[in-house]
Parts: C-alpha cells; sequence; structure tokens
C-alpha cells in the first residue's frame, strides 16, 4: 500500500502510557500500511475520536477505568471499522474475542503478534465489523459460548458448536467436518482452535484431529475412535490414556 487514500487510519485508546507508546513505535515499521492518527488515554477520549476521525482500525485497551472497552464499544451507534484489542490475561475477554474471529495482544507488546494481527485486519476487514457485531452480542456470560466464527475463503461463517463432529489439520489450515457431510476450511491453524474448543467437550486426539465427544460413537480398548459420520480416528499414543480416561468419565 502506497498511496494515502488506501492506508489504514488507525488510533489506539488505552489508559496505559507504556502501551500507547509500544503501538506506536510499532507501527512505525508498517508506515506504509498504517497511520496512527490519535492516542486516547480513556473510553471517552475514544469515542470523541472515532466520531470526529473515522479511523478504519482502533487498538482497543479492554480494561480502563471508568468506560472500559466493551462499554466504549457498546456507547457507539455505528461500528463500522475493525479492532485489535489489547488487554492483560482476562480469560473471558479473551475468549470472547477469540470465538468472533478477532484478534487480541497481550501486555506487554510483541512484534510479531502485532504483526500477525494487522495482517489478519488486512486479510479480512470486510468481515471485521460483523464479527465485533458477533463479540457485543456475547462477551459477558461467563459459560462458554456455543457458537463461533470460522474464517474462509469465502467469507465468515457462524457455527454452532453442537454441529462440528471433528476439526482436521491442513498444514496452516483447519477443516472443519460438520453434521451432514459438510466441509469448511479455516484460514487459522488447529492449535488456534483448540483451547476454547476444549470448553465445548472436544478434545485433541492426534496432532491433526480435533473431535467433539459428542459425536464420539465408540472408542476401542487400542484408542480408535468411531465418529458418528463413520470417520474413524486413532487416538495418539501420548494422548491415549488421557483420551480413554476423559472419554470413559462421561
Amino acid at each position: 500500500m502506497s498511496d494515502t487514500a488506501s492506508l489504514l487510519r488507525a488510533i489506539v485508546i488505552d489508559d496505559d502510557a507504556f502501551s500507547r507508546a509500544q503501538v506506536a513505535l510499532e507501527l512505525e515499521r508498517h508506515a506504509g500500511t498504517v497511520v496512527l492518527l490519535a492516542h486516547c488515554e480513556g473510553g471517552e477520549e475514544g469515542l470523541h475520536a472515532i466520531h470526529e476521525l473515522r479511523p478504519d482500525l482502533v487498538f482497543l485497551d479492554v480494561q480502563m477505568p471508568g468506560m472500559d472497552g466493551f462499554a466504549m464499544l457498546d456507547a457507539l451507534g455505528e461500528r463500522d471499522f475493525g479492532v485489535i484489542f489489547i488487554t492483560s490475561f482476562d480469560k473471558y475477554a479473551i475468549r470472547a474475542i477469540r470465538y468472533s474471529a478477532l484478534d487480541y495482544l497481550l501486555k506487554p507488546i510483541k512484534s510479531d503478534e502485532l504483526d500477525a494481527a494487522i495482517a489478519h485486519v488486512l486479510a479480512q476487514r470486510d468481515q471485521l465489523p460483523a464479527r465485533l457485531e458477533h463479540l457485543l452480542a456475547q462477551k459477558h456470560p461467563t459459560d462458554p459460548p456455543n457458537t463461533l466464527v470460522i474464517a474462509t475463503r469465502k467469507g465468515d461463517r457462524h457455527l454452532r458448536t453442537r454441529d462440528i463432529i471433528r476439526c482436521e489439520a491442513d498444514r496452516n489450515y483447519t477443516w472443519f467436518h460438520l453434521r451432514r457431510g459438510e466441509r469448511l476450511l479455516s484460514s487459522y491453524t488447529l492449535s488456534t482452535y483448540e483451547e476454547f474448543l476444549a470448553e465445548n467437550e472436544f478434545l485433541r486426539v492426534h496432532r491433526s484431529h480435533i473431535v467433539n465427544v459428542e459425536h464420539v460413537r465408540t472408542c476401542s480398548a487400542e484408542g480408535l475412535l468411531t465418529l458418528n459420520d463413520g470417520t474413524e480416528i486413532e487416538v495418539s499414543r501420548r494422548r491415549k490414556t488421557e483420551v480413554l480416561n476423559a472419554l470413559h468419565a462421561r
């Protein structure tokens, strides 16, 4: 991107001065892609900046005194921009963000993680406002969300976790095998999904496979799983005891 009109116009909203300075410094390496328009110290100031500057991208701290990041987003009538969240570890916020296929940066911010987040924004910027709406619709409950957003080459799909039979690694992509024989190819790795699918009764049974235990029909003593779609998957030797114990405990 070289012409001004194609630049991502960004603002950073964070009460932590060190984090704001980190983002600004990192973005100097992306000068041909991102232009930083403003630094804001809190949600109220961020609201005014968004209304005035109409950014394409907002770096937004989740935890801020007064009006936090989610409250600020809720207060906006229109959210037609992408968001990269900034947070200290917050289990429920991170879970909601990941289920919506959005990006976050953990403090202190790492260069490679910021680079990856910007790359995702550039590749999928048209889908980001809808993902943000998905996040805001389900961010508060402490129970794991039962739907997740899958980024595919044909756009986003919202999947109910109960409809996923298994997930299969394909290099840096993931195949989602669904009920009725449907398959979807995600633009993310299998490891991206492992942690939060585990909260919805999924098990990593092999380096290439995560299965929904609700769709396990039989499990042999040798560790061969038969799923409801007829697929047979062998549990890896390293994971056999853990997987068999989890299945027998149900």
